[in-house]
């Protein structure tokens, strides 16, 4: 029987609920998040395989490079890089979910509900935010050979796929 977490996002922590040490999340049966008092999902070794999928076998046809599945505190979920450029991929998630808090800051400030797709253009990288339910963001890393189109197209059977996953 695998160890589970209990997850907080108030206070950006997995919390042990078993025996053994934090580790990868790849090592944890079950994942619960929380959102103030009530329980919102809990993500078995099933979900999180199946994303896994997702994110190694759908999104990397379509250019992207590195594709990383955070909650909204930077906790990685699920992430697949193909090696071509390594990167940090905890500062990234970090930075990312700083970010993208930080932007819905801003679109309530104009007024808007929130701003659920962020898009970052480089010189040589480009980088991809996208919501995925209330609880997570898809970041994707891709160059400047990639269609924005087709990558956004992807993207989205991709968070459909997953939301079918999470909701399951």
């Amino acid at each position: 029987m695998g160890t589970s977490y209990l997850f907080m996002p108030r206070h950006g922590k997995l919390i042990q609920t078993g025996g053994q040490p934090l580790g990868c999340l790849r090592q944890i049966s079950n994942i619960t998040f929380y959102r103030g008092n009530s329980l919102t999902l809990t993500l078995g070794q099933k979900h999180l395989e199946s994303i896994d999928e997702i994110l190694q076998n759908y999104l990397p046809e379509a250019g992207i490079h590195c594709v990383i599945l955070i909650d909204m505190a930077g906790n990685i979920i699920a992430e697949h890089e193909s090696g071509e450029t390594p990167h940090d991929i905890p500062a990234l998630a970090a930075l990312s979910a700083a970010n993208f808090g930080a932007v819905n800051a801003m679109a309530k400030i104009v007024g808007e509900e929130e701003f659920s797709l962020l898009f970052n253009k480089g010189e040589k990288e480009n980088i991809h935010y996208s919501r995925v339910m209330e609880e997570f963001l898809l970041i994707c890393v891709f160059d400047n050979e990639v269609s924005l189109g087709l990558l956004r197209l992807k993207v989205a059977k991709a968070i459909e796929k997953i939301t079918e996953i999470l909701e399951s």
